[in-house]
Parts: structure tokens; sequence; C-alpha cells
């Protein structure tokens, strides 16, 4: 049996901002996405005969197709013509329900995996344009680093993410389901904010305290709910220099100059999920 194992990273959003509803009933987004060293760990082999099998240590996680991970073992031997058994394996860090990405970069490490395995029959852009068949966030996810996304998720436009900065990054104990929270957005619109220029500006310019003033989630307007208000204003308070809801929530993350600040906040914060992360900028080969 042939096995690999990937590390799939999380991600948080920078800037999430709706701009419209399409025809087709998704929505339009301005999306500056940065992924973190916080990571699952995919292992996915292949052997004779056929169909996908996946297993995770999450029970929280489904292990069918429900799952993108194996939908994403399904559509890439749908387009590959790969005739093999495909055993995905989940060790789950990053928490679910959070707004990390967590279903999306399973999805993506399987699909590069599986690459890798088969001798690289497509390219990285082909594994982009698949994995925005299984969801808005996957053609990030298989990008990596940084990048600015528009559209559904699949218009990328690399750009200069975090540096030298450490993320604590908090999760209650209550989750937030992605397609409710379009839901609010299309019972009751928001603006759209406009491009994230500013904050583009900011990494740019490596200036985090200025990038912590230009972080923006359309979501904490949709929800107006003070348990996540509570906790930007409890990491403000220790020091944070940006904080904000990541994807849909309910994880929400501070932006530290330094790691003792950070690591005294993740101290003095009491919820179930704490953990300091940093953000990646050099990928191994994943």
């Amino acid at each position: 049996m042939a096995g690999i194992t990937v590390n799939a990273y999380a991600n948080i959003n920078l800037f999430l901002d709706i701009t419209g509803v399409l025809p087709n009933g998704y929505h339009s987004l301005n999306n500056v996405m940065q992924q973190i060293e916080l990571h699952d760990e995919v292992k996915v082999s292949l052997s004779e005969g056929s169909g996908v099998k996946i297993t995770c240590d999450n029970p929280a996680v489904p292990a069918d197709n429900r799952n993108i991970a194996y939908k994403a073992a399904a559509l890439f031997s749908e387009k590959t013509g790969l005739s093999a058994e495909i055993t995905i394996d989940v060790k789950k860090n990053i928490p679910v329900m959070a707004g990390l990405g967590g279903s999306s970069t399973d999805g993506a490490a399987v699909l590069k995996a599986l690459n890798r395995l088969c001798g690289e029959p497509l390219t990285k852009r082909e594994l982009e344009e698949l994995g925005a068949e299984l969801g808005a966030d996957v053609p990030f996810c298989v990008r990596g680093g940084a990048a600015f996304c528009r559209g559904i998720g699949e218009k990328m436009v690399d750009i200069k993410g975090l540096k030298d900065c450490h993320i604590l990054i908090v999760k209650p104990d209550f989750s937030c389901g992605t397609s409710e929270a379009y839901m609010l957005y299309d019972k009751a619109p928001i603006k759209s904010l406009g491009e994230p220029d500013g904050l583009i500006s900011a990494l740019m310019e490596n200036d985090l305290r200025k990038t912590g003033k230009c972080v923006y989630n359309i979501f904490e307007s949709l929800y107006k709910d003070c348990r996540i208000e509570k906790i930007k204003k409890d990491l403000t308070a220790l020091n944070a220099l940006g904080t904000l809801l990541s994807g849909s929530g309910s994880a929400v993350c501070g932006l530290f100059e330094t790691e003792s600040e950070a690591a005294a906040a993740m101290s003095r914060l009491k919820y179930p999920f704490r953990i300091l992360t940093k953000p990646v900028f050099s990928l191994e080969k994943n």
C-alpha cells in the first residue's frame, strides 16, 4: 500500500466581506485569507480495489461522503481516471465549526496527496480548479500562504501576508453554521465595505498595528453576538493589536506583537479551546 501524510493547514480571514449574491445563489466575497501553522494531519493511502474509506479521530467529523476529504478523493478519481481503493485517515487538531477552514483544508490535503501519489498528473492550477468544485475555501487551501480572494473564492491574487506576529485563537463553547450565517445576510443584507486596500497596504508595510485596525468580518455585524464581542474586548484589553471573528465563526483571533503577550493573554482567558499559532509564510512541499 502506497501512502503519504500531508499537513492540512488552518486559515484565518483577515478581511471578509459579502459583495452580493450571484444568480446561482452563491455569495460573492472580498476575502483576505492567511494560512496559519495550526494543522490537521491527513494520511492518504492507495491499494488495490475501488472506493473511498475515511476515518477520523474526532467523532464530530462525518466519516462518509458528507466529508469534503471523501468528496475530494472521489472527484480526483473521476477527473484523472484513478482506479484504486483510497484510504484517508484524518488526525484533527483544528476545531470543527470554528471558521478556521478545517474541512476545506482536509479536502485540499487529499487532492495534493493523491496528486503526489499518482506522479503529479495535475498542475497546481488544475488542483485549485478541482478544489473550487468542492467548496469556496478549498482553492486557497490548495494554494496556501496569503491571498486576496474574490468571487466565491476562486479568483485569487497572492499578497504579502502577516509576518513576525503571534496569533491567539479562542473558540467559545458554541459553534456557528456557515449556511445559517449566510442566511442572516440574505434576510438583512449589509452594505459592502469595499476593497481591502488599507489592509493590503498595512500588510505590505509589515505594520501589525495598522493591520490590526484594518481587519474586518461582516459576520460580526450580522451576528451582533455579545459573547463574540466580549472575547474581542478581552483580547484587546490583553494587548491584542487586532481582533476579529474568523470566517463564519465561532473562533475569534487576536493578533499580538510578541509571544509573551500572547501567552499571557491565553493564560488569562478561560475558554474551551485556546491555542497560540503563527502565520505560515514559508511552506514545505505539501
